[in-house]
């Protein structure tokens, strides 16, 4: 037993040893972390292994519960298209005018009607039997009611469209919100992570003598206010998602989070390029343009409409004396009352106020297009002027500053100062980039044009 016991003292000091090198080589070969950069997600480079943990718990926890779904500006608006409810309606309205329009093309069906007359005097009998079939021509107003209808139905397919892009607006800006939401939560949760890191060291060198409690102390109230601004960059997110959700997956309880903005610049767009591509492509200048043929056919039908649509009969008569034969009628209207006349003012009235309208959205769509092009000039010279000399030296400027904090070389005002410097530079980039999307999205639904990310 004892020269069994010998022999496994070094045995176990062996593997002992062998484990402590494993683990050694494997703590070595692990990369060092790299700073993020202006695309990385929610774990500041700072933050602890505990606190990593956490962040990350917390981040599945809440993906969980809102059944997140990334989707870009493309599927999101495919994904609108298909489930609006606003959308459903509309084109089930512009089915039923096609409907209709199908059925005024339909003729008016024959008449077929048989007829026995009994008659007496005293005890003689006779009787008589005709067979009868009659049909209604239509040719005063038949043409021009059935181009009404196909022009009433043109009318509702442009009004669908018109609908459909105004509301396709409202998806793009919701999408902007929730990846702004997003991208603000992000550089928030890195200047967030200086904050906690700061705090724990700050702790260390109050323990070692080397901070006093005033410094520790700031650093926690600092701490605390990035962490309250990160809590509300958390909740403005998830309120984000929620409502890019509820446009585009009416019918599911989920959150939708939105791919990042480009982080180059949407392309120039002129003012002349923008007003014909408007008077080209805007589906609401189609629809007047519809509703004013519509009004036309409608004024021509109202005045035919005076002209009478003739009747035909023909038809087989029979007596109980033997005699039988065939007969032929004509019926027609006599418009000695009736000349429709006040129907046909009022389709000249209705006629003349869509023209009116017609001029009016024209005038409507030139001046919505020269506002939102210059909206979208401005901001985009606004966005190249400031957009390099607002962030040069900021991705460096939190990592130098923590740094140079951690060993001494900087004051905690300093501190303070280069985190809030990176915060408002981020943010007002944010910012930036979010309005610039927004007037640029508002540009190509001004000329007509698809949403899309270029």
């Amino acid at each position: 037993m004892s020269s069994l016991h010998c022999r496994s003292v070094p045995v176990a000091l062996l593997l002992c040893w062998l484990g402590g090198t494993a683990l050694a080589q494997s703590a070595r070969s692990q990369p060092a972390r790299s700073q993020p950069d202006r695309s990385q997600a929610d774990t500041p480079p700072s933050a602890t292994p505990h606190q990593t943990g956490e962040l990350d718990r917390s981040a599945l926890a809440g993906r969980s519960a809102d059944s997140l779904r990334t989707v870009g500006l493309r599927e999101a608006l495919r994904l609108f298209r298909q489930n609006n409810l606003s959308l459903r309606r509309a084109r089930s309205e512009v089915r039923a005018l096609q409907g209709e329009a199908r059925q005024e093309e339909a003729y008016p069906n024959p008449t077929a009607q048989v007829t026995h007359e009994p008659l007496w005097r005293g005890g003689t009998h006779q009787s008589e039997t005709y067979l009868n079939l009659s049909q209604k021509i239509e040719w005063s107003g038949r043409s021009a009611r059935i181009a009404s209808a196909q022009q009433e139905a043109a009318a509702a397919r442009s009004r669908t469209a018109a609908d459909s892009a105004r509301s396709a607006l409202e998806v793009a800006t919701a999408y902007i919100e929730a990846a702004t939401a997003e991208t603000r939560r992000r550089r928030l949760g890195q200047v967030t992570g200086v904050f906690r890191q700061a705090d724990s060291s700050v702790a260390e060198r109050e323990r070692g003598g080397d901070a006093s409690g005033y410094a520790a102390r700031r650093i926690r109230l600092e701490r605390a206010r990035y962490e309250q601004r990160l809590a509300a960059a958390q909740l403005e997110a998830r309120s984000a998602r929620r409502q890019l959700a509820l446009l585009i997956l009416p019918s599911e309880a989920s959150s939708v989070a939105a791919r990042p903005l480009p982080t180059a610049s949407p392309p120039a767009i002129s003012k002349q390029n923008a007003l014909r591509s408007a008077l080209q492509r805007r589906p609401e200048l189609d629809r007047w343009q519809s509703e004013v043929n519509a009004q036309e056919s409608s004024l021509r039908a109202a005045r035919q409409e005076a002209w009478p649509d003739p009747s035909f009969t023909a038809g087989y008569k029979r007596q109980s004396d033997g005699f039988e034969g065939a007969f032929l009628g004509v019926g027609i209207p006599l418009p000695f009352f009736d000349r429709n006349r006040g129907n046909a003012e009022a389709a000249s009235a209705r006629l003349q106020a869509t023209r009116t309208q017609k001029l009016l959205a024209r005038r409507e769509i030139r001046n919505e297009v020269r506002r939102a092009q210059s909206a979208y000039a401005s901001t985009r010279r606004q966005a190249q002027l400031l957009g390099d000399d607002l962030l040069q030296g900021t991705g460096d400027l939190l990592r130098i500053a923590r740094a140079s904090y951690d060993e001494g070389e900087m004051s905690l005002v300093e501190l303070l100062d280069a985190a809030d410097a990176y915060r408002d530079a981020r943010l007002t980039d944010i910012d930036l980039q979010a309005d610039l999307w927004g007037r640029y999205f508002s540009l190509l639904r001004a000329m007509g044009r698809p949403l899309d990310l270029p």
